[in-house]
């Protein structure tokens, strides 16, 4: 009977026992189950991304093909292809939108100069197709010609216009000087990097290397230019592929159908232009890139879609007589006619400065023989509404500070922490440091 109680008793702690043992192998095996998903999942991923990477190769391949130039795949194309459908896959999208109206031009020359027709990725990678770029080397344009190099091409610039800007003028310049770079080294991928870092530096580092390849150059280039052809390479590839990895196209806003030209009879300011040809101003740009200064002058051959070119001609007259009473100011664009009463120390410069206009302007305006001026004199003025409210902001965070008997500018200053005499000079346009009591003047806030 006790061996029945003992065992009886026993028993429950070796199931219990035997249950916090299952409990473990469970965990443990929980644990590995999960271990082994994770790296499963990450198996996956890389097989994902090699199968990728194979597909572009593969791609990039069938590209090759049907082109003279070297489009090569390597895992220093593969970081920019990366790029271009990553983070920068919005200016993929933008260029497609672009593209209807430059790539058939550029590739009617090209063809015509017997060049690869890829070249026209060229125009993306050096630009984003913005024929006003301007980098900060003072390169211009689609093809961001150099000023020199420009000229040495044939592209003209004046105080009005500046034929680098021009993307038929410039396109034809930059077949011609793809093909003296060819001339130069024999090879479309040395062409590209003597295009981005110049044919003498180029010919320095193969001198120097001792090689005309250019991925055995590759190290020995800066970086701008190691790093141009596979750029050039990924452009053209997420350009032709841009569909397969669900890149949409981003239409302009540019009106670019169904376009026609007219010349000029008389120089024009670009806001005119706009509100008798009721069109924008990024159309007016990128169909007159050319033109500097926002003024058309005399005998500008400018282009604008179709049916405003039609209405411009049907309305000649009215429109002539248009311009010439907005430059009269009988007919205001964007301004506002002030009446300004002269004040006691108030002088042209001054008083142009705190309207954002030109001591000249006002002399016209007022038919002013000279610049002096009496107190209680009313000078009319025109403000530009968009300039006038600039200054109102700023006026308004500015402190008055009303001058008192004995203040000097140096001692104001050291009231104010960070504040010194030749801000509120320059603030308050003064030309000495004299100083009347009574008078207001500005303080920056900050």
């Amino acid at each position: 009977m006790k061996r029945i109680i003992i065992i009886f008793l026993i028993t429950p702690i070796f199931a219990f026992a035997n249950q916090d043992s299952l409990l473990n192998v469970d965990k443990v095996s929980v644990d590995s189950i999960t271990e082994l998903s994770e790296h499963m999942e990450l198996k996956q991923e890389k097989r994902n991304l090699i199968k990728q990477e194979n597909i572009i190769a593969w791609r990039l391949q069938q590209l090759d093909k049907n082109t003279p130039m070297d489009l090569v795949y390597n895992d220093k194309v593969q970081v920019f292809i990366d790029s271009y459908l990553g983070r920068n896959k919005a200016l993929i999208s933008r260029m497609k939108g672009l593209t209807p109206y430059y790539f058939p031009m550029f590739e009617r020359e090209l063809d015509q100069y017997n060049l690869p027709l890829e070249f026209k990725y060229l125009a993306i990678v050096e630009s984003a197709l913005n024929p006003k770029a301007r980098s900060r080397s003072g390169a211009s344009g689609l093809w961001q010609f150099m000023y020199l190099t420009g000229k040495q091409y044939g592209l003209e610039v004046t105080s009005y216009m500046d034929e680098r800007q021009d993307p038929l003028k410039a396109t034809k310049s930059a077949c011609e000087y793809f093909i003296s770079l060819y001339d130069t080294f024999g090879d479309w991928n040395l062409v590209l990097a003597a295009y981005n870092g110049g044919p003498g530096y180029l010919q320095r580092k193969i001198a120097s290397v001792g090689s005309s390849n250019f991925w055995e150059l590759y190290p020995h280039l800066r970086k701008e230019t190691r790093n141009y052809v596979p750029t050039f390479i990924a452009v053209n590839y997420a350009m032709q592929y841009a569909n397969e990895h669900d890149i949409t196209i981003k239409n302009s806003k540019i009106n670019f159908n169904d376009i026609d030209t007219f010349i000029l009879k008389k120089e024009v300011e670009l806001k005119v232009l706009k509100e008798l040809l009721c069109i924008n101003e990024q159309t007016i740009n990128y169909l007159n890139p050319a033109y500097k200064k926002s003024i058309f002058p005399k005998g500008a051959i400018l282009t604008f879609p179709s049916n405003a070119v039609h209405d411009f001609k049907l309305n000649e007259t009215a429109n002539y007589a248009f311009i010439d009473a907005v430059e009269n100011k009988e007919i205001l664009i964007n301004e506002e006619r002030i009446v300004y009463k002269v004040d006691k120390g108030d002088y042209l410069g001054r008083i142009a400065k705190a309207h954002n206009v030109h001591v000249y302007e006002i002399k016209e305006w007022n038919k002013l023989k000279s610049t002096k001026l009496d107190i209680g004199d009313k000078l009319i003025i025109y403000v530009n509404k968009e300039k006038l409210l600039k200054t109102e902001k700023k006026i308004s965070g500015n402190n008055e500070y009303i001058i008192q008997k004995g203040d000097t500018l140096w001692d104001i200053a050291q009231k104010y922490n960070g504040l010194s005499v030749g801000k509120i000079k320059a603030l308050n346009n003064m030309e000495n440091d004299n100083l009347k009591p009574g008078t207001t003047i500005l303080l920056p806030t900050s």
